[in-house]
């Protein structure tokens, strides 16, 4: 009976997080319900399930924290731009170049790049350079949020957030060869999908005539030699085995001092408080979020054993199995469903590791590439992709028909790259 009940919370949550529900709420709510099905005594539920899963969360939290600062200071101080700019610049009036030349590029700045407000400032530079330049509108959004997931498998600050589910570090089994294959992976795929899409439209008829693009963007030039300061954290992390938190504060005073901000006292102070500030609002939601999903997971492992002897005869014990099913049912990742780990998945996750016959370095894997290939592809409810929607005034069915069979494709090969990489 007590089974029945949590995965009938399960599926309840499952729908709660597809009708667009408040995660954090969700969360909490599906904790206490879980401790109370499992009979979980009050004063574990209070000091491990409520407390400690929230207190030992603190170092991921300033990762995300210095993570958010620093893609702050690689948009205000006018590095970002100032990459594109030097692009477009390069490219000239090709517009099939110049798309690329900027998908390439903004993959590269959101390697560090962190937050909503990244994806939007920058978004605001690119998307009008490339709709001058005749591309549609639907295949420009596509391909400017393809950029932005694509930079995801290195990003510190996203990847650190999984580790609220999983005991896994950034700089431990060949993670990084992973991630740098993953992206180059995506990029390929992202620059296929501008190709066909521009041989798609001189086919039918529907090309434009390309004008050269202009940048509408009023931020000051940079000097040429602060653009390496997006990729200060990853090089410091990956290659000199820095941690997360001085390797983005390094880059920080970097992006200060490079730019041509540190000319007062004064100038620094306003430059880092405003970045500072403006980077902690934008991830605010999303920290109370996975403190709700620490919560949430510290609830199921209290309840585990009942999952794992209602479910284990079920679940399939092959990792190769889980790998293909996962490639198969992709898009449940969509509008928070049960492959995507920040919404229902959550749920997911919980139940597999219940078992207690999957590495965590598995499950891991299994569970980054939908929320890259799939909802920061192309997913509605992202919150980047609600902005972009608006901005391009792009109709949602049209963006996921546009999207979804490449995020597909993407989450395969994905998929099968993370089992022979990270899991065998």
């Amino acid at each position: 009976m007590q089974g029945i009940l949590l995965l009938l919370t399960f599926i309840g949550l499952i729908v709660y997080c597809f009708r667009g529900g408040n995660l954090l709420l969700g969360f909490l709510a599906i904790s206490v319900l879980w401790c109370v099905i499992g009979w979980v005594p009050i004063g574990t539920v209070v000091t491990d399930v409520f407390q400690k899963s929230v207190a030992n969360y603190g170092a991921t939290i300033a990762i995300i924290v210095f993570g958010a600062w620093f893609g702050k200071i690689i948009v205000d101080t006018g590095i970002a731009g100032s990459i594109i700019k030097k692009v477009v610049e390069l490219a000239g009036d090709k517009a099939l170049l110049t798309s690329i030349l900027l998908i390439v590029v903004c993959t590269a700045i959101f390697t560090s790049a962190f937050g909503v407000g990244s994806v939007m400032a920058i978004g605001m530079i690119v998307l009008p350079i490339m709709f001058s330049m005749g591309v549609p509108k639907h295949v420009a959004l596509s391909s400017y949020m393809f950029s932005v997931a694509g930079g995801m498998y290195l990003n510190i600050a996203y990847v650190s957030q999984f580790y609220a589910f999983f005991n896994v570090n950034y700089n431990e089994n060949g993670y990084v060869r992973f991630a740098l294959i993953a992206t180059a992976i995506h990029v390929l795929l992202t620059i296929v999908f501008l190709v066909f899409h521009s041989v798609r439209a001189k086919t039918r008829g529907l090309a434009r005539h390309a004008w050269a693009a202009r940048i509408t963007d009023s931020s000051s030039q940079v000097p040429v030699y602060s653009f390496i300061v997006p990729f200060i954290p990853i090089v410091m992390v990956a290659v000199f085995k820095w941690q997360p938190v001085p390797a983005f504060i390094l880059g920080i005073f970097a992006g200060i001092l490079l730019t041509k901000n540190m000319t007062s006292y004064k100038r620094v102070v306003d430059v880092m408080q405003k970045t500072l500030h403006d980077g902690i609002s934008e991830s605010g939601l999303l920290i109370g979020m996975l403190y709700g999903v620490n919560i949430f997971q510290a609830a199921a492992t209290q309840v585990s054993p009942i999952l794992s002897h209602l479910l284990g005869g079920i679940i399939p014990h092959s990792m190769l199995a889980l790998v293909i099913a996962f490639g198969i049912l992709a898009p449940l990742a969509l509008f928070r469903g049960p492959l995507m780990i920040y919404g229902s998945g959550a749920a997911t996750v919980a139940v597999l590791q219940a078992l207690g016959i999957f590495s965590d370095w598995f499950l891991f894997g299994l569970f980054l590439i939908p929320p890259v290939a799939i909802v920061a592809n192309t997913c509605p409810t992202q919150s980047w992709g609600m902005w972009g929607l608006s901005y391009a005034k792009v109709e949602p069915r049209t963006y996921i028909k546009t999207g979804l069979p490449w995020g597909w494709l993407m989450c395969i090969i994905m998929e099968l790259l993370a089992y022979f990489t990270l899991a065998v």
